[in-house]
């Protein structure tokens, strides 16, 4: 994956992340909408054959680049949980 700021202000970050689908980016969009501060999340393909997707995030009351982070971190820790409780079923 590889993550291009396209444009970032005060409250609003649009990003370009090439090599993902819809998979993750609804799982990021669903965080985010999860976080205290975040009015808005969403992604759009402009052409699914010819452009990456840009992922749209505004924020109130918190940087949109730090409501990121905490987003992917909650990501990693819901799949540590996942892996964890896999394992110890299973062995």
């Amino acid at each position: 994956m590889q993550a291009k700021i396209v444009r970032k202000e005060e409250s609003l970050l649009e990003v370009e992340i090439a090599g993902e689908n819809h998979t993750f980016l609804n799982l990021l969009r669903e965080s985010l909408k999860d976080q205290e501060g975040v009015l808005f999340a969403a992604y759009r393909f402009p052409h699914p054959l010819l452009e990456n997707p840009i992922f749209y995030l505004r924020t109130e009351g918190i940087n949109p680049i730090d409501a990121l982070k905490i987003a992917v971190d909650t990501i990693n820790k819901h799949c540590e949980d996942l892996t964890d409780l896999v394992t110890s079923s299973f062995t």
